[in-house]
């Protein structure tokens, strides 16, 4: 079943294949689901935090736990929300530092993935490089 959101943005900013099947990159995309790291920065430890939401029912998105195993429940072509979230951690509190959404859109072209990102609004440091770079390093 195709998982289509009916708002997907129209202007692109990175479009690029992935040389693994379809089912293979949405089981990357399962695995980067709720997932952190930690890296020391120039103010102390940040925490950067991956969420991954999956259109449903062509309006909205859902949290990826409420439709696993997602490599069963979707053919042809998903879209994902996905937030990238950055913590500063100190010892007395923990500091938000950027949030980043995108917008990933896979389509299925046989022994290829077809990829298309975009980002939502202009906040954030990070942009579709960077999302590609994450989604490439969780498929290898």
């Amino acid at each position: 079943m195709r998982r289509i959101y009916h708002r997907f943005p129209q202007s692109i900013d990175l479009d690029f294949e992935l040389a693994r099947p379809f089912g293979d990159v949405l089981t990357c995309i399962a695995r980067m689901h709720d997932t952190h790291t930690t890296a020391k920065g120039a103010d102390g430890l940040i925490k950067e935090r991956i969420r991954v939401q999956v259109a449903d029912g062509r309006t909205k998105f859902l949290d990826l736990d409420d439709l696993l195993p997602i490599s069963e429940m979707v053919t042809e072509a998903a879209d994902f929300r996905v937030g990238l979230q950055r913590t500063l951690l100190t010892p007395e509190k923990r500091l938000p530092v950027a949030e980043n959404v995108f917008y990933l859109r896979i389509v299925d072209k046989g022994p290829v993935t077809e990829c298309y990102i975009a980002k939502e609004g202009r906040l954030g440091d990070l942009d579709a490089m960077d999302l590609r770079r994450i989604l490439k390093g969780a498929c290898e």
